[in-house]
């Protein structure tokens, strides 16, 4: 999912999923893609990464988004965040 920015992202496509999928039937899993620094406002890193089923890295959006020093900060906090909830990580 692209574009993510808070919570309430996941939980929106979750419900959207759950009243288009039959229960008992496969429902895909959620990939959030880490693009934008609001991201990592208060506690919505830790709860993104808790609603979904993995976290994908844009360093290169992150980088036009915020100061490209930043980036491997930010990428080590989403990898950190992800090991402690034992979610994958792409980068």
């Amino acid at each position: 999912l692209s574009f993510v920015q808070r919570p309430e992202d996941i939980k929106e496509i979750r419900e959207i999923i759950a009243d288009k999928v039959p229960d008992g039937e496969f429902k895909p899993s959620i990939m959030a893609k880490i693009e934008k620094p609001s991201c990592f406002e208060g506690d919505n890193l830790k709860n993104l990464v808790e609603l979904c089923d993995g976290i994908m890295v844009a360093r290169g959006d992150l980088g036009v988004e915020c100061p490209p020093e930043d980036v491997p900060i930010l990428q080590k906090t989403i990898i950190d965040e992800c090991r402690v909830q034992g979610k994958p990580v792409v980068v």
